[in-house]
């Protein structure tokens, strides 16, 4: 089961909070909005959002549930998502970053989406972990190089390696407490 367009980090979140329950596409851009639940962490403007609920539906993996005639509003499309879509979030949800430059987004997403769905985040974390532990690994057998670039790009991967590492050991740590 692949979805034909890899899907946008904005759109793996309005998905993802699809598949928690249906919702009018006004409450997902609250919850995107940069001061919302989820936008704190990775936020959509209003604009962003509606957009990605556009490309989500024309890609099968969200439908109208319903349609509500509102008093002061226009009237309200309820959308839903596809049993496929909720086979794929529940996959990127388990799935760890490759990249560390990815991490901060999209770990730190998959770690808030699992709690708002009361998922242990334990898996996820350890997958990283490994992941992790690997990249560092091969980050520290490259030789030292007085070329530059090279050494500095190194050196900064391998720092952010381990502060990722560091905080994956944290979140296991106060997960198992």
């Amino acid at each position: 089961m692949r979805v034909k367009k890899d899907l946008l980090v904005g759109e793996w979140a309005v998905l993802a909070l699809l598949c928690e329950r249906p919702a009018h596409g006004y409450a997902i851009a609250a919850l995107m909005a940069p001061a919302g639940n989820v936008g704190e962490i990775w936020s959509l403007n209003e604009q962003l959002t509606y957009r990605a609920l556009r490309s989500l539906q024309s890609l099968g993996l969200v439908e109208v549930s319903a349609i509500t005639a509102g008093d002061a509003a226009p009237r309200r499309t309820e959308l839903v998502a596809t049993t496929q879509a909720k086979r794929l979030v529940t996959r990127w949800l388990r799935t760890p970053e490759r990249r560390i430059r990815d991490m901060r987004p999209n770990l730190l997403l998959k770690i808030h989406l699992l709690r708002r769905r009361n998922r242990s985040t334990l898996p996820l974390l350890h997958a990283q972990l490994v992941l992790l532990v690997d990249t560092l690994a091969r980050l520290e057998a490259v030789e030292s190089s007085d070329v530059q670039p090279a050494a500095l790009i190194n050196a900064w991967r391998r720092a952010t390696a381990t502060a990722a590492l560091s905080f994956v050991e944290d979140t296991i740590a106060e997960s198992d407490a």
